[in-house]
C-alpha cells in the first residue's frame, strides 16, 4: 500500500464527552474522592441539570437532598461528603445510562425517570441515595446491555 495514497475515513460520529468530563470533575478515583471529601460546590446542581436536561428540584428530590432555601443558608458554599457521594452517583448513573442507549442523552434521562420492575417498582433515579442502591442500578444497566430483560 502506497501512503500517497491513503486517504482516512472519516469519524462515523463525533466524540461525545462524558457527564464527568463536560462538569470537568477529574476522572481518576483519588482524585474525585478528595473532590467528593471537600464537598461539590452547590453550582454542581445546576450544571448536572443544564448537561442532562433533569430540572435543579427532580436532582435535589431524587436524591434527598435539601430544597435551595436550605442549602443557600449554610454558612459553606458546599454539599456535605454524603450529598457529594449521592451527587457522584447520579453522575455514575446517568453515564452508564448514555452508554446503554449508545450516547442519546435524551433517551438515557428518560430511562433514568421511569419505573423498573427490577428496581422494586422505583425509577433508577429514585434509587442512588446509597453505594447499594447506586451498584443495583449499575447491575440493571449492564443485564440490560447483555440482553437480559428480567
Amino acid at each position: 500500500m502506497h501512503h500517497e495514497h491513503y486517504i482516512p475515513k472519516t469519524a462515523q460520529q463525533p466524540l461525545k464527552l462524558t457527564l464527568k468530563e463536560k462538569l470537568g470533575l477529574p476522572e481518576d478515583y483519588p482524585t474525585m474522592n478528595s473532590a467528593i471529601g471537600q464537598g461539590f460546590k452547590f453550582d454542581v446542581v445546576d450544571s448536572i441539570a443544564h448537561e442532562t436536561e433533569l430540572s435543579e428540584t427532580e436532582i435535589l428530590n431524587a436524591l434527598n437532598l435539601p430544597d435551595w432555601n436550605k442549602v443557600q443558608k449554610r454558612k459553606r458554599s458546599r454539599f456535605t461528603r454524603v450529598e457529594s457521594n449521592r451527587i457522584y452517583a447520579l453522575i455514575e448513573a446517568v453515564t452508564a445510562a448514555e452508554a446503554l442507549f449508545e450516547g442519546e442523552a435524551c433517551a438515557a434521562i428518560n430511562w433514568l425517570k421511569k419505573r423498573c420492575r427490577g428496581l422494586g417498582g422505583r425509577s433508577p433515579i429514585e434509587n442512588l441515595n446509597s453505594f447499594i442502591e447506586l451498584q443495583q442500578v449499575l447491575a440493571l444497566i449492564h443485564r440490560l446491555e447483555c440482553g437480559v430483560f428480567n
